[in-house]
């Protein structure tokens, strides 16, 4: 049928939104009414700018994206800008282009979107289109929020494969003779483990444990922050102080520790499947794209502190922005809202093995990698077998805090300084902290000049 008056565009473009705002409801029903103020027209041609945080290459972002809103709204064109030479953030807001859209991770969400003025409140859409907020993962919407002084809602959270899971070579265990990893397993049981499978064979070296080392104090399951939630320093040193000893364990184990010369991150996460001499690993799930065909491996839950039974690492969602800037909000969420609909999330878990952002509930969860061939017959249901950690804590309004990438590489400063230079966690603790005071006096000079 052709419509030929604005009423009835309008009210086409309304019928449209709530259509792709309902998938995000979770199973739980279509979003309430849409409120007499959602009169949008998304049927405009429109061009929105995309930018990633991230190297993604204009295919990947096809695949994952770009062709999924090209069907969904075909008046949409897309302008997807990659990351590299001259096309950072900051090279793009000094040459005056601004992004409509963009997406990347916590850790340096100052330095990508907040510190470049771009951060945006979409509280108001919610609202305005009754978007089903309940239906996402809570710790994914208050570690958003807790990510900036107002508390606002300035991303929403979008599938990834983050969560971390614990790593084996079966080889290696069948080699040595010794039971297999097992889900449940606690960080001591999995120390006496990493000690058995640490060893000297035929000359050659055989390691029990590596570890994404950042990602794994970022991320960790007790919920601990970098900054104290009520003033601007380290927070709860001695909680710090046992989270490096924790992990730190595996590191003192004869034969097991790095290289002091190669104190890259790169290089402990992928010693696991580079020269396929280390036992376990625990890192993130998407590491197992990077896996050689001839590794033979499978994974289990990532091991549990005694006092956070069944709790997993914090999730490390990667979020949707809609910048300050743009000027074609409302299509935009409507373009976000499809995109974390129960539809789409369902679809990229079985054919992309992403976690979705969604509420773990039904049988959602127990679609990831089912069309994925690296994840058939592997035990995924350690991805989602445990809940999320919390979010870190929530900092006292005022707060300014330092750049989260800042925080985080003066952790493992530290992390480096006790396993590589035999330096006291205490002492290696007081640096780090003088290291962050630094930041947040930078960062308070920056907001200062805006």
């Amino acid at each position: 049928m052709k419509i030929n008056h604005q009423r009835s565009a309008s009210w086409l473009s309304v019928l449209l939104l709530a259509s792709a705002l309902a998938g995000c409801s979770g199973g739980s029903g279509a979003p309430k009414e849409q409120s007499k103020g959602a009169d949008v027209n998304l049927n405009e041609p429109v061009t929105l700018t995309f930018v990633s945080q991230f190297a993604d290459t204009k295919d990947y972002f096809d695949k994952l994206y770009g062709d999924r809103i090209r069907k969904k709204f075909p008046n949409v064109t897309i302008n997807f800008i990659q990351r590299g030479t001259g096309t950072g953030i900051n090279d793009l807001i000094a040459s005056g282009t601004y992004p409509d859209i963009m997406y990347g991770n916590l850790s340096d969400i100052d330095g990508f979107l907040i510190d470049q003025g771009l951060a945006y409140d979409m509280s108001d859409l919610v609202k305005k289109f009754n978007f089903n907020l309940s239906a996402l993962e809570p710790v994914h919407i208050d570690s958003i929020k807790n990510s900036n002084p107002d508390g606002a809602l300035i991303g929403l959270p979008m599938p990834s494969s983050q969560v971390q899971v614990l790593f084996y070579n079966k080889a290696l265990f069948d080699k040595f003779g010794v039971p297999y990893p097992k889900d449940g397993m606690t960080w001591d049981e999995t120390y006496d483990l990493a000690r058995k499978m640490t060893r000297v064979d035929g000359g050659q070296v055989y390691r029990g444990f590596s570890s994404f080392i950042g990602a794994l104090l970022r991320d960790n399951q007790l919920s601990v922050p970098y900054l104290d939630p009520k003033a601007d320093q380290m927070a709860a040193q001695e909680k710090w102080a046992g989270l490096i000893n924790n992990l730190g364990r595996f590191y003192a184990i004869e034969n097991n520790n790095r290289d002091p010369k190669k104190r890259s991150q790169t290089e402990e996460y992928t010693a696991f499947q580079k020269n396929m001499n280390v036992a376990m690993q625990v890192n993130q799930l998407t590491r197992y794209l990077e896996f050689p065909s001839e590794l033979n491996w499978d994974m289990v839950t990532i091991p549990t502190f005694k006092e956070a039974p069944n709790t997993g690492s914090q999730p490390g969602a990667y979020y949707w922005y809609i910048t300050k800037t743009n000027k074609s909000k409302d299509i935009s969420f409507a373009i976000i809202a499809y995109l974390l609909s129960e539809e789409v999330q369902l679809d990229m878990a079985k054919t992309l093995g992403l976690v979705p952002s969604l509420k773990n509930t039904g049988d959602l969860f127990k679609a990831i990698g089912k069309d994925v061939p690296q994840l058939q017959g592997k035990n995924v249901q350690a991805v989602y077998k445990y809940k999320p950690a919390e979010a870190s804590p929530k900092r006292e309004k005022g707060l300014i805090g330092g750049n989260p990438n800042d925080l985080k590489k003066s952790m493992e400063k530290a992390f480096d300084s006790v396993t590589l230079d035999k330096v006291d966690v205490n002492t290696a603790l007081r640096t780090a902290q003088e290291e962050m005071a630094k930041s947040i006096e930078t960062k308070k000079a920056n907001v200062k000049t805006k």
